[in-house]
């Protein structure tokens, strides 16, 4: 669910979901269709087998439902009820696995959680947290929020997970032309295999990226309005952050760009903004 668009999985095409808009205004339908068009973009430059995120990829966009249905052979029988608005079908984003769910429940979750099956969930890397916060009465289950301390709980590869979160982001900055404003970071179950128990880390929700026209400015302001996914450059990931993110930004032949946006991050971003 989000503020301007639904995700619906496709009864009997578990591997994909369909992304419809809720008000079929103008606005809405561009919105949709730039981001169909942006992952598009992105699976072109971004996202390859050997990077640590994957991105989803894209499958078609649709002005309504129904050319949707009819394209793939869908009978009114096993109409899924959705309104006639534009969407589009993405490769589906799976729950973390039972396992890892499970342990995740018995190590961060409060008493009341213990008893119940673990959450079907997907978790936020929050690599600029470097510690959770205690004591919330008020518990996301869906999207649950992974700071530092509990990434290193969990035997997670922090250094690595900085690491594919500088290569990733300077592959949208560099090679897309993006800014990757509002991107998110988490940590999900394996799209080929859902029930396997390694971590999969995907790169999700690019509706809000615009073409930052060279500016380091509008790149790093992306950056730090984002919710804390990147280390701070006081945490001990940054480092590694910092690296691939100037490594990726020199195979696009754009070092300079890729270090001025470095030196702007603010020194005064507080680490659990």
């Amino acid at each position: 669910m989000g503020s301007f668009a639904t995700v619906f999985v496709s009864e009997g095409r578990g591997g994909v979901v369909l992304k419809q808009i809720k008000d079929p205004c103008k606005d809405a339908v561009a919105m949709l269709m730039k981001e169909h068009d942006d992952l598009l973009t992105l699976n072109s430059v971004c996202g390859g087998s050997s990077e640590f995120f994957q991105l989803p990829r894209a499958h078609g966009s649709y002005t309504d439902y129904y050319s949707f249905a009819q394209e793939v052979g869908i009978q009114r029988t096993e109409d899924m009820g959705l309104p006639p608005h534009a969407l589009y079908v993405m490769q589906r984003i799976w729950p973390v696995s039972h396992w890892l769910a499970t342990r995740i429940r018995d190590l961060f979750l409060p008493k009341p959680f213990s008893d119940q099956p673990p959450p079907q969930l997907l978790a936020r890397l929050y690599l600029g947290n470097g510690t959770s916060r205690q004591g919330s009465r008020f518990v996301n289950t869906e999207n649950f929020p992974l700071s530092a301390d509990r990434i290193e709980r969990l035997g997670l590869p922090a250094d690595k997970i900085a690491a594919g979160m500088g290569q990733m982001l300077a592959s949208i900055n560099f090679k897309a032309g993006r800014d990757g404003r509002d991107i998110e970071f988490v940590l999900c179950g394996h799209p080929e295999n859902p029930l396997s128990k390694v971590p999969f880390y995907e790169c999700i929700d690019f509706n809000q990226m615009r073409p930052h026209g060279g500016s380091a400015i509008v790149i790093v302001s992306s950056m730090v309005s984002n919710d804390p996914y990147y280390p701070r450059p006081w945490s001990p990931q940054w480092q590694a952050f910092a690296d691939t993110y100037l490594a990726t930004a020199a195979e696009a032949n754009e070092s300079p760009l890729g270090q001025d946006v470095l030196q702007k991050i603010p020194r005064s971003v507080k680490a659990d903004q």
